[in-house]
């Protein structure tokens, strides 16, 4: 990747972190911002991996929102579609271990343990759900529903990627071995703050990679991504996709998926590779792929109305 980002941080970036003396951040504080603001109500599920915030609001069959994974990433990026959809579904929004306001391990969260927590959502609501799934978790979503450890009824697949789709390294061997460096060392914590505690790396993603319109980014998801990446212990959720122990090849799972499915891409997205998003895109011929018009990455904020219109009426 080119631009500066959560998930590719310049190497001269990575190097100034290091050499930073490591000491408190002066930091403005900023505060909680989570879906109960918008009338959801908030509950705990302990999950084998960890004690899991899940967020609920509506009535009728059940719809799970799954978040993708990224510093501060939580089910507060769901805010703009969430209330439309529980006019309609129970939406059931979790926050995975490590992000957003559930349990903080203190070691690398990895992709079984994503795999565990889906199973673990899927027990718990106990009957057939539709899914509605971002960036990485997408993989976790499908790993799940392979291993038989959810139903699902209908699944909507918004930018898929596992970050090693077709043995292409999303971030490149210079940034990963950086990153992994960084995840080894005992002042991981302090370094990963020096990076991501900082308000200008979240808002240099949103404006350049999140939006296609960088000034259109709402204020208070910068805020909720700032609040997140500052919780205690972030580096052990956000570091093993950028040291490249998350990371994996989507292909698999997506051409063996059987389960009504739908792929969503925003028309400017930059990210992922055009010639892996294509490739990406024609794995499945059962799989129908939508562009989000004058949207990249974060479509489903930028342009919600699209994403609404697109996704409605293969939910029913």
């Amino acid at each position: 990747m080119e631009k500066l980002s959560l998930f590719a941080v310049s190497l001269s970036i990575i190097m100034l972190a290091i050499i930073w003396p490591y000491k408190s951040l002066a930091t403005k504080e900023v505060e909680e911002i989570n879906l109960t603001r918008l009338g959801f109500t908030k509950s705990k599920l302990k999950t084998p991996t960890g004690e899991i915030a899940v967020f609920e609001a509506g009535k009728g069959e059940p719809l799970l929102l799954l978040h993708g994974i990224g510093a501060g990433a939580s089910s507060y990026i769901w805010f703009e579609i969430a209330p439309q959809l529980a006019e309609h579904y129970r939406v059931i929004a979790p926050d995975f271990v490590g992000w957003g306001e559930s349990d903080r391990l203190t070691r690398d969260i990895l992709f079984e343990d994503y795999v565990t927590q889906i199973t673990a959502l899927g027990e718990w609501v106990g009957e057939p759900v539709r899914v509605l799934t971002q960036s990485l978790s997408c993989g976790f979503v499908l790993s799940a529903i392979e291993k038989g450890g959810i139903e699902v009824i209908k699944l909507v697949l918004n930018t898929p990627s596992g970050g090693f789709d077709f043995g292409v390294d999303a971030i490149g061997e210079q940034g990963t071995q950086s990153f992994l460096k960084i995840s080894e060392s005992p002042q991981r914590n302090e370094i990963y703050a020096q990076i991501f505690h900082q308000r200008p790396a979240i808002e240099d993603w949103w404006r350049q990679e999140g939006f296609k319109d960088g000034e259109a980014v709402p204020l208070e998801i910068i805020e909720n991504n700032l609040y997140n990446a500052r919780r205690p212990n972030a580096s052990y959720s956000a570091l093993p996709f950028l040291s490249g122990k998350l990371r994996y090849d989507i292909a698999p799972l997506l051409e063996n998926v059987t389960v009504p499915t739908i792929m969503l891409w925003g028309n400017e997205e930059f990210r992922i590779r055009p010639e892996v998003q294509e490739r990406i895109s024609k794995l499945n011929p059962e799989i129908e792929v939508i562009r989000i018009k004058d949207a990249r990455s974060a479509f489903e904020v930028e342009q919600p109305e699209l994403t609404l219109a697109a996704i409605m009426p293969f939910l029913k």
